[in-house]
């Protein structure tokens, strides 16, 4: 019994500043230097993302991947081979758009691969060495609808592009939804 007082006695003399106290913080931060993970440098975010107890504002490598910030490509997220496809500042990890084609990974079925990014048919080959995008066995040089598989080339207006994927199949400046 005798333990709780002596640890609110603790608390209050700890918790408890006079109004007079001044509190160490060398860089003005609002956190006190002797909890400040970079006392010299502003951060008042305390963020450490590799939490080796240095601030990222002054670790000279933030995510802990053995390379120094000014020459990691991904200086957050750790990439110790810097593996960076498409060349430009972001190393594969932390790059959108690894191959640089304009198209974003998460929406490029071939994210390593700058010529191509659709497969419409889903069978390995991008649309643009596939020489049968919707594979339904024509050609797409001959397949007047080539994204839309459909044995079906009836072409009612003759405009070169199948009824399955005109929108106004019969070219009387109605689109087919209002026929």
């Amino acid at each position: 019994m005798a333990v709780r007082p002596m640890l609110c006695l603790f608390a209050a003399l700890v918790l408890v500043q006079p109004a007079w106290a001044v509190i160490p913080d060398a860089d003005s931060d609002g956190v006190a230097d002797a909890v400040d993970n970079c006392p010299t440098t502003a951060n008042s975010n305390q963020l450490d993302t590799d939490g080796d107890g240095l601030g990222n504002a002054c670790d000279i490598d933030a995510d802990g991947d053995g390379l120094n910030n000014t020459s990691d490509n991904c200086t957050l997220i750790p990439n110790p081979d810097q593996l960076n496809t498409d060349g430009d500042a972001l190393g594969d990890v932390c790059d959108n758009d690894d191959d640089g084609d304009g198209v974003s990974d998460s929406a490029d079925a071939f994210p390593l691969d700058a010529a191509e990014s659709v497969d419409t048919d889903g069978d390995g080959t991008g649309n643009n060495a596939d020489t049968d995008d919707d594979n339904d066995g024509l050609p797409d040089a001959g397949d007047n609808c080539p994204l839309l598989a459909g044995a079906s080339q009836l072409d009612t207006d003759g405009d070169g592009i199948g009824n399955a994927c005109d929108l106004d199949a019969d070219n009387d400046g109605l689109a087919n939804t209002a026929d």
